[in-house]
């Protein structure tokens, strides 16, 4: 399952930063696999895992359509969204903070590093995929889940 994960992940990753896209079919199939995970290894915390992807995605539509009213512009695309709700359905509700702090640091490292070495032009218009820095997360936590989750949730 941790490598369906992986190749999934990366297929997604390396499409985001291609077209600027995460496609449902992929994403969808993450979910499915996760799904599967659950049922297969941990069917009595379905409840925490069913939570991680629906609050997962939710929490992204809500900052999409925020910075949407505010800015006057897309910032971030749906398929983020359902992204983060997949891996909320791979590590629960309890890995979606994990996973975003791990996907917000790398991204936040990869732009400044692209811009200080002069590899690339970065400002508020630059668009920027977020679904590796998202894939990047999910992969740290779902590797490193009993570090990062010490809940028992996973």
């Amino acid at each position: 399952m941790t490598l369906c994960l992986g190749a999934l992940l990366l297929g997604l990753s390396v499409i985001d930063i291609r077209t600027l896209t995460l496609p449902d079919a992929l994403t969808a199939s993450t979910v499915l696999l996760g799904i599967l995970m659950v049922w297969l290894t941990r069917p009595e915390a379905w409840r925490a895992h069913l939570i991680g992807g629906l609050v997962g995605y939710g929490i992204l539509v809500m900052v999409e359509l925020g910075y949407r009213h505010l800015r006057g512009k897309d910032g971030l695309g749906r398929g983020d969204a359902k992204l983060l709700g997949a891996l909320g359905v791979w590590t629960g509700w309890a890995g979606l903070a994990p996973i975003m702090l791990v996907a917000s640091a790398s991204a936040l490292v990869g732009v400044i590093g692209l811009s200080a070495l002069g590899i690339r032009k970065v400002d508020a218009d630059t668009p920027i995929p977020f679904g590796p820095f998202i894939a990047l997360g999910g992969w740290v936590v779902w590797l490193g889940g009993r570090f990062f989750l010490p809940t028992g949730l996973y």
